[in-house]
């Protein structure tokens, strides 16, 4: 569970201090295939399920365990199982409780005896969700995710689904106590590296400083400039400011795809992961049952190459800010400012949920006036640029 950076809402992977297992319980039937529709909010994937005859508004995460939010833990009477020590992306830690939970319905497959966590932190209630389906629901079968058609298939037949195994890649999921995804894939076709699948990451890729430390001696990675800033919130609070670096990846593979272009951010903290965007580019399948992750791309060669903002928005302590500044931004505007308007549009009381729900503050833009007040007060005009 982690992050508000610029127009991001990420839910990444959690770490648990315990040797309690998440992986329990499953579907009460086999030979089951169900296409479940999914609403796409700006990267972030929603589901109806059904529990106790009421119809409720899931995140599909596959970084995540299931959980539940208190009122519904309540309203069903779910047992208490364990309570277990939480670690969020940030690394700061803290207890939940773990009830089970029966009768969760997608389409008409039922689960049963599923634990799941009681962490539930305010933001989500911005984005009108009772619960997170999450890694170790999905473990006992293949799950296959069609942006196009808005579907997520859930079954357990593997011969229903038009599968090739030229565009498959070894998957683990099953040593980790959430049954979370870590795929492989090859960098300029000679390094290997495994990495989370997080739909609960609405951006295309999320990396660390340990990750790119392991791929420099091999020439994949080039860095283009550096920052500092907040990346956003986690579980447990906002990031601490901290130094990050952008980086140029090597060409690379996924399945059937080629990616050019790709630049990514880097700091300290983040777990490394795929995220939902990888889905406007093909159809993604994770086969828990066998251990193969799918990737059947909608076109051969995919140029991902973006531009990026001298200077990153996000909302911190109630106000949005300059979260981020990179060094082209240096001397012009500083980190913390609070953002009062953009382009003569006022941002000075947005709220966390308007934010949430919208796009990003700055998208479709290649330039910029930001109107920002400094720590003293003083109220100065900005000009960023994407470059």
């Amino acid at each position: 569970m982690k992050l508000f950076a610029c127009f991001l809402l990420l839910v990444s992977p959690v770490c648990f201090a315990q040797t309690f297992t998440f992986n329990q319980g499953g579907p009460t039937t086999k030979n089951y295939f169900e296409e479940i529709p999914f609403e796409d909010v700006n990267g972030h994937l929603f589901i109806t399920c059904e529990i106790a005859g009421k119809k409720h508004r899931f995140l599909f995460d596959t970084g995540a365990p299931v959980a539940i939010s208190k009122e519904l833990a309540n309203e069903l009477n779910a047992k208490v199982i364990h309570t277990t020590l939480m670690t969020d992306n940030y690394l700061r830690s803290d207890s939940t409780t773990v009830v089970e939970l029966n009768g969760l319905k997608l389409g008409n497959l039922t689960f049963d005896h599923i634990p799941v966590i009681n962490l539930f932190p305010d933001f989500y209630k911005c984005l009108n969700i009772d619960g997170v389906i999450g890694s170790n629901l999905l473990r006992n079968s293949i799950v296959s995710m069609d942006s196009r058609k808005h579907l997520i298939i859930f079954t357990d037949q593997k011969s229903k689904l038009q599968l090739k195994a030229k565009n498959s890649a070894p998957m683990i999921s099953k040593q980790g106590p959430q049954s979370d995804p870590l795929i492989q894939f090859y960098i300029d076709k000679k390094v290997h590296t495994i990495i989370a699948f997080d739909t609960g990451d609405s951006q295309f890729i999320r990396v660390n400083d340990y990750l790119i430390s392991q791929l420099k001696p091999y020439g994949v990675v080039d860095s283009l400039t550096a920052g500092y800033g907040s990346g956003g919130i986690s579980a447990f609070g906002t990031q601490k400011n901290t130094y990050k670096a952008l980086f140029k990846v090597a060409p690379f593979t996924i399945g059937n795809g080629k990616f050019t272009n790709l630049k990514a951010i880097s700091n300290k903290d983040d777990i490394p992961a795929i995220g939902s965007k990888l889905l406007d580019y093909g159809i993604v399948t994770l086969d828990f049952i066998n251990g193969k992750f799918y990737f059947d791309a909608y076109k051969a060669d995919i140029d991902l190459d973006q531009k990026i903002w001298t200077a990153r928005c996000g909302f911190v302590d109630g106000k949005l800010i300059v979260a981020e500044v990179w060094q082209k931004g240096l001397g012009t505007i500083e980190q913390g400012d609070q953002v009062l308007a953009i382009d003569g549009v006022d941002y000075s009381h947005i709220t966390l949920c308007e934010y949430i729900n919208s796009k990003y503050v700055l998208d479709g833009k290649e330039t910029a006036v930001l109107t920002v007040k400094n720590g003293n007060g003083d109220i100065k005009n900005i000009t960023i640029n994407k470059e």
